[in-house]
């Protein structure tokens, strides 16, 4: 992430290993010690790196947006 490189957050396969996408940003958070605006960035790299239609990322980052203003 210092070098530039876009980081995401996934959760290949949540029953098989135990996971939940909300505890893989909770573990990230704690790993790379972001604060709120940190998983904020990193769940809008996943947003923009996606391959959703624009109309999907539109409110998904939305979401993200109100998440932060909390």
């Amino acid at each position: 992430m210092a070098a530039g490189v876009i980081v995401t957050i996934n959760s290949d396969d949540p029953p098989m290993f135990g996971t939940t996408l909300n505890r893989e940003y909770e573990l990230a958070a704690e790993m790379l010690g972001l604060d709120r605006a940190g998983v904020v960035d990193l769940a809008s790299a996943a947003v923009g790196a996606s391959f959703a239609e624009d109309s999907v990322k539109t409110r998904l980052l939305t979401e993200i947006q109100a998440y932060a203003d909390r």
